[in-house]
């Protein structure tokens, strides 16, 4: 894809259509309208989100680990995208359990959202990049690491934002104990758009209007709602 021009690439990570949620949300496609290109970095669970966003832009999609359990092993789990003479690397953010283990036990002890050693594994995942798009965290990220700029907007999927999310289950306990760990704002779903053109590649983050899903009288059974997201 050449830079010629300025291009939009919308970034969206973390939909988990199917497991909690029923569809992509409807302001997902609201607020990437006029998007180039389409990145997803995991998590999609369905095929079918991949086919929804191909409708607004071509998608570069990585797995996640909820897609290893939803079978999508199809997807590869790092990307790059080439944007004239910029590149841009795509990884999920999965690390071993127990790198997460150690990720939540800091976060509770030191009560804030702590993720030891994430932005050095991440970071080198990629050689020669400008920018990698991650997920998995369900927190949005704009930091510069080792001379790449690491983003994420967040979530589209939010369980605060759900209903009927679980957090009755031991594991959703704890999440609920990390999440309010999260500054409030960081709660909030959203998608991303990077700009390339003359000033060069700029990030931001963009919250979705409107619920994840219709509501409902009632709960809504899910395929796999386990109390927990990332």
């Amino acid at each position: 894809m050449g830079a010629a021009r300025r291009v939009r690439i919308g970034v969206v990570t973390d939909t988990h259509v199917g497991e909690h949620l029923p569809g992509l949300p409807a302001a997902v496609p609201r607020a990437l309208g006029a998007v180039d290109l389409i990145i997803h970095a995991g998590d999609l669970t369905l095929p079918g989100v991949q086919a929804d966003l191909e409708r607004i832009a071509p998608v570069v999609a990585v797995r996640g680990n909820h897609d290893e359990d939803a079978g999508q092993h199809h997807l590869p789990g790092a990307g790059l995208v080439r944007v004239g003479r910029w590149r841009i690397g795509v990884t999920h953010g999965t690390r071993s359990r127990v790198a997460e283990h150690v990720g939540g036990i800091a976060s509770l002890v030191r009560r804030r959202a702590e993720m030891p050693g994430f932005d050095r594994a991440v970071r080198g995942r990629f050689g020669a990049v400008d920018a990698i798009v991650v997920g998995h965290l369900h927190m949005p990220i704009a930091r510069m690491v080792r001379g790449a700029l690491l983003f994420s907007p967040g979530a589209v999927y939010v369980p605060e934002r759900d209903p009927w999310f679980d957090w009755s289950t031991a594991r959703g306990r704890a999440y609920r104990r990390f999440r309010a760990l999260v500054p409030e704002e960081a709660r909030q779903p959203a998608v991303g758009l990077l700009e390339i053109g003359p000033a060069g590649l700029r990030a931001r983050r963009v919250l979705l209007d409107g619920p994840l899903r219709a509501l409902r009288a009632g709960p809504e059974p899910r395929a796999g709602a386990s109390g927990h997201t990332s």
